[in-house]
């Protein structure tokens, strides 16, 4: 026999319950936070820093992903659509342009909100 050391072994988990209407507002707080649950109750009870990256996004962020991503196929469309304009009635390019315009400010916005170069 060897003298090994026992193995680690965690502890156990704090559980508390929640009536229905607070647990939906814990999970409402806990998305918008970004964090895990268990690092936003530590934030909140001992005021523990968070960990430097969050684990998911918080729901602004993955709003502004859709959007962008949204923005890309709008400008594609914009492309198809001034294409068709080109090979014939042409006061339709006027618009258009206007219309792409307003698109690339809107995705210039977007890009710099979530901190990323276009």
């Amino acid at each position: 026999m060897t003298d090994r050391p026992a193995p680690h072994r965690r502890s156990a988990p704090i559980t508390f319950r929640l009536p229905p209407d607070m647990r939906e507002e814990f999970n409402a707080r806990v998305a918008a936070s970004g964090l895990s649950a268990g690092a936003f109750i530590k934030h909140a009870i001992f005021g523990t820093p968070p960990p430097r990256r969050a684990r998911r996004p918080a729901v602004e962020t993955a709003d502004l992903v859709r959007l962008l991503a949204r923005a890309a196929e709008v400008a594609d469309r914009l492309e198809a659509i001034e294409r068709l304009a080109a090979e014939g009635a042409q006061d339709v390019r006027a618009p258009l342009e206007q219309v792409a315009a307003h698109l690339a400010e809107i995705r210039a916005a977007l890009f710099k909100a979530l901190g990323r170069a276009p």
